[in-house]
């Protein structure tokens, strides 16, 4: 990936409003660590709109579905291994519980403090570095001089809140019938904007994953090839769960089971075969 033009401000920044190249985007739903839907990549799709497709985030997110293309760069690998390697513009993903150290797994604590400040050391002046977490004032309680103090305090950079951005973007970009209080993901409101140009039922997610309606162009079908080319050595073991755990990092508490469910129909009526599966995408759609 290559830095962008010195003569012109990033399209992040512009979309934002500010001449700061370090942004940190309030996303509560990083906070969210149980077994449930988390939805913590949801904020991606709407990044990824402004070529931020180089994403740092714990490997636990990385379920085995992408609904947009990114080059993941492990958290944990940047503990080990440093940053030196590491390519910019960067969107990172780290709640505040990771930058206080109090978070642990089973054999460590977690603690990236390390690691922003040495990122916020190393990119170009020019070069969006956008950082992720659940709150605006986040902290680095080790290694920030005075107690209490969020680091934002110390760097120039610029706060703004997710769900205010995604508002923003739809009022102006995207015509969805799904509301804000259902998803916070750019991605299903997408889709809900390309059913409903085709005429079809596009209030709700489940709607944008019917497959004997989805229109062949429609985006719903990418999940599709993405799990057969992906994860199909999964198929004989709990499917449904796999696939509604692989959709857990992208959707908030809601019809995630449902969604699965008609992920695993298709995918078993295509015998989990990415010729047929293309068969049937438009033999479907011309209705022969």
């Amino acid at each position: 990936m290559t830095d962008p033009p010195d003569t012109s401000t990033p399209a992040i920044a512009e979309f934002v409003g500010t001449r700061d190249t370090f942004l940190v985007i309030r996303d509560p739903q990083l906070a969210k660590t149980g077994s449930q839907a988390r939805a913590q990549l949801r904020s991606l799709p709407l990044l990824a709109q402004f070529d931020l497709t180089t994403v740092a985030h714990p490997g636990i997110y990385d379920n085995g579905l992408r609904l947009v293309e990114y080059e993941l760069v492990a958290n944990e690998s940047l503990r080990e291994d440093g940053v030196g390697d590491v390519v910019f513009p960067l969107v990172h993903y780290v709640s505040q519980e990771m930058l206080t150290g109090v978070l642990q797994d089973e054999t460590r604590t977690l603690d990236d403090q390390d690691v922003v400040r040495q990122l916020l050391r190393a990119r170009p002046d020019d070069v969006p570095y956008v950082l992720v977490t659940d709150t605006k004032s986040p902290m680095m309680p080790r290694l920030t001089k005075k107690p209490g103090k969020s680091f934002v305090d110390e760097f120039e950079c610029t706060v703004t809140d997710h769900k205010a951005l995604l508002k923003r973007y739809l009022q102006h970009n995207v015509d969805s019938d799904l509301p804000l209080s259902t998803t916070q993901n750019l991605y299903f409101h997408q889709l809900s904007a390309h059913h409903k140009a085709a005429g079809l039922d596009a209030g709700s997610i489940p709607d944008l994953f019917d497959y004997t309606q989805v229109p062949a162009d429609s985006p719903a079908w990418d999940p599709l090839y993405y799990l057969i080319r992906e994860d199909v050595e999964n198929v004989l073991d709990a499917y449904s769960e796999r696939i509604r755990e692989a959709l857990r990092s992208w959707t908030e508490r809601g019809p995630t089971q449902e969604v699965a469910n008609r992920m695993l129909d298709m995918l078993e009526r295509v015998e989990y075969e990415e010729t047929r599966l293309d068969t049937y995408r438009y033999r479907h759609q011309e209705g022969t």
